[in-house]
């Protein structure tokens, strides 16, 4: 038996074990300090919303098993992350409110459920899969996330109330994320409307713009 060539290998099994711990908790350090910058308050909108999809860009990288190629793999996490805007955004529109702390919680939970499944080698297809069940979640969960939404409004509003403080809320990031969708929205509208009007323009004889949509 070689004994130094086990010993060897036992001390880089160690190392490799200790590199990985300290790997996840500065990744898990990284989260949380990221997570704290869009649940401040004191933050401007931008600065919350830049951070918010810096961790939840984080939250699907750290996660899932990605296609080697980085495009691709940006790309589909870019996907993911949109995807999961439209959950948020699910339960802003039915008037749960979930802001902090509690919409991080639930985003973790549906990520961690894909994960699971895809590290157990049960998903063929990555995004129909992911998307099919972020769709489903707000629906499956509705009960539960009422009741929860329901108990933190009330006692968010009754803490308030006894300490004498107005109950008016800051806008919250389901709000933020509704504001940067509908900008958007009417943005690509605008661009519409300015291809239509070229396209006139150009059969006016007018000279074609630069700018044109092709």
């Amino acid at each position: 038996m070689d004994v130094l060539g086990q010993f060897i290998d036992d001390r880089d099994e160690e190392a490799n074990a200790e590199a990985l711990a300290r790997s996840k908790s500065h990744r898990s350090a990284s989260s949380d300090r990221a997570t704290i910058e869009w649940l401040s308050g004191n933050r401007s909108p931008e600065e919350r919303l830049i951070s918010f999809d810096s961790w939840l860009r984080r939250q699907l990288e750290e996660r899932f098993v990605w296609p080697l190629a980085e495009a691709k793999k940006k790309k589909l996490i870019e996907q993911c992350r949109i995807e999961l805007e439209r959950l948020i955004l699910e339960l802003w529109k039915r008037g749960w409110y979930l802001d902090g702390k509690r919409l991080a919680a639930h985003l973790q939970r549906v990520l961690d459920s894909i994960s699971k499944y895809q590290k157990a080698g049960k998903v063929e297809d990555f995004w129909s899969y992911f998307k099919s069940s972020v769709n489903r979640y707000v629906g499956v969960n509705a009960e539960e996330i009422q009741t929860e939404a329901m108990r933190a409004g009330a006692h968010v509003g009754q803490v308030l109330s006894a300490m004498g403080i107005s109950t008016k809320a800051e806008i919250t990031l389901p709000e933020l994320i509704a504001q940067r969708r509908n900008e958007i929205s009417e943005e690509k509208t605008l661009r519409q409307k300015l291809a239509v009007a070229r396209k006139l323009s150009k059969h006016a004889g007018d000279t074609p713009s630069l700018f044109d949509e092709r």
